[in-house]
């Protein structure tokens, strides 16, 4: 080789190795930032003034719901780091403009139901009620939401032990109350003070006694519910198909859904228990063709049996009282649901077209009955508060993936997450991806694992009989 070549050679390496080590890092800190975020904000209490992580060494003020202010801290800075660092990282390996944007069917409906929502509050603007907070608390959202989703989607990076850490979270402090009949004393982790005493704190009725029911992380056990519901059905889409992968993903399949039981959360369940059903129809479709399912996979259904025989032994009276509607608690409970339910269709035929405005339901729900909350029902909400297409775009939204071959036998693992995390919307009030933090990561990960739609690592080999 000629020297100058030689020598041209070296001084490209020498130039290159530094810009290599700068891809490097900034790949590992957005992805770092990333992961350690979502750890934080789903795995503990991301309400602000629940004094959880997000209230650690307060920087400046944040919109809450209801329009006021709240001091947050250091680690609302993991989002800008971590898109700083994957711009960074895009654009030292010339891929910045390369983005991938996903499948319109899923993404189309989401990103207009944001364009209707920014729209209202545009609307508000006009008409002198304009809330500065309001609109910067609906970009922020809207901007973790699409941040989720498009670094996941491009990316593709490693979340099964993020989603475990999440499990592992909610579902063992969800675990540890409903025995223990108290708080773990988590404060700082955003845990509320449980007390089964005391008034305003959810319980259910065993025999006599009043039974705390599993709140994890969150303010109440119908969020940590949904959150676990959610996490879980993301596993089989990111375990991979190692054995040890598999392992950890069937361990903490279960303990997340031992927290579900713990919540005694019954909407949730009863989305987990339809969902699963979706879920494993590749799965008796190929047994009936002559498929049989590994040691594992025979592991993972008799540890799920003794769970809830284990469950159904010890806190059968708990899940009972439960189920009864004629108690106090569940009969209030059951009043206060029709209360709302009928306030907010009132709302939405009286302005069908416009709503009463994004974020003023409370407002304009309180003046019909001083003891209104919000509505538990997520498409109902919408439509009271941006009218008819707000209702018709949570229709598409939800149906969107559903009318796709193989929906329920090649990607039955998509529709089972899909369909499991949007109808808890139908007795909840989330996950609304516009109205709380929590359902706007949570729905940037889900419909980033959707939109894809690549085979399920773990279901079955699918032959020409089974498709």
């Amino acid at each position: 080789m000629p020297r100058g070549d030689k020598g041209l050679n070296e001084t490209s390496l020498a130039t290159a190795r530094p810009r290599l080590r700068l891809e490097r890092v900034a790949a590992h800190v957005a992805y770092a930032a990333f992961a350690l975020y979502l750890i934080l904000l789903l795995g503990t209490n991301s309400v602000v003034a629940a004094g959880g992580p997000l209230s650690w060494l307060p920087l400046w003020r944040w919109p809450v719901a209801g329009g006021s202010w709240e001091p947050v801290g250091i680690v609302s800075l993991l989002p800008l780091v971590s898109v700083t660092a994957w711009l960074l990282y895009r654009c030292q390996t010339g891929r910045l403009r390369a983005l991938t944007w996903g499948w319109s069917r899923v993404v189309l409906p989401l990103a207009l139901l944001a364009v209707v929502t920014l729209a209202s509050v545009a609307g508000s603007c006009l008409a002198g009620a304009c809330e500065t907070g309001q609109l910067i608390r609906l970009l922020l959202l809207i901007g973790q939401g699409a941040w989720v989703y498009l670094y996941i989607i491009n990316e593709k990076p490693d979340l099964l032990w993020v989603l475990a850490a999440i499990i592992i979270l909610q579902a063992g402090a969800a675990l540890g109350q409903f025995l223990g009949q108290r708080d773990l004393g988590l404060r700082f982790l955003g845990e509320p003070a449980l007390d089964p005493a005391t008034r305003g704190i959810s319980v259910v009725m065993r025999g006599a006694a009043r039974w705390l029911r599993g709140y994890g992380l969150t303010n109440h056990p119908n969020t940590t519910a949904g959150t676990l519901v959610s996490v879980v059905l993301m596993l089989p889409l990111t375990v991979g198909a190692t054995r040890r992968r598999q392992l950890a993903a069937g361990v903490v399949f279960v303990l997340g859904v031992a927290g579900i039981l713990s919540t005694l959360a019954r909407w949730a369940i009863a989305c987990l228990a339809l969902a699963l059903l979706i879920a494993v129809l590749p799965w008796l479709r190929a047994a009936a063709h002559g498929w049989r399912p590994s040691r594992r996979h025979l592991a993972l259904l008799a540890a799920l049996f003794v769970l809830g025989a284990v469950s159904l032994g010890i806190y059968g009276d708990a899940l009972l009282g439960r189920a009864a509607t004629d108690t106090p608690i569940e009969s209030r409970s059951l009043w206060e649901r029709e209360r709302d339910t009928a306030i907010a269709w009132q709302m939405l035929t009286e302005r069908p077209w416009t709503g009463v405005g994004l974020g003023h339901y409370v407002t304009a729900a309180s003046e019909r009955d001083a003891w209104a909350e919000v509505v538990h029902n997520v498409p109902l909400l919408l439509g009271a508060e941006l009218g008819f297409a707000g209702v018709l775009l949570w229709g598409w939204l939800l149906l969107a993936p559903v009318f796709r071959g193989g929906a329920f036998s090649r990607y039955a693992p998509q529709t089972a997450l899909w369909l499991g995390f949007w109808l808890l919307g139908l007795f909840y009030p989330a996950p609304h991806p516009f109205l709380e933090l929590r359902s706007a990561l949570l729905a940037g990960l889900v419909v980033a694992l959707v939109a894809p739609g690549d085979a399920c690592p773990i279901c079955p080999p699918l032959d020409a009989h089974v498709r």
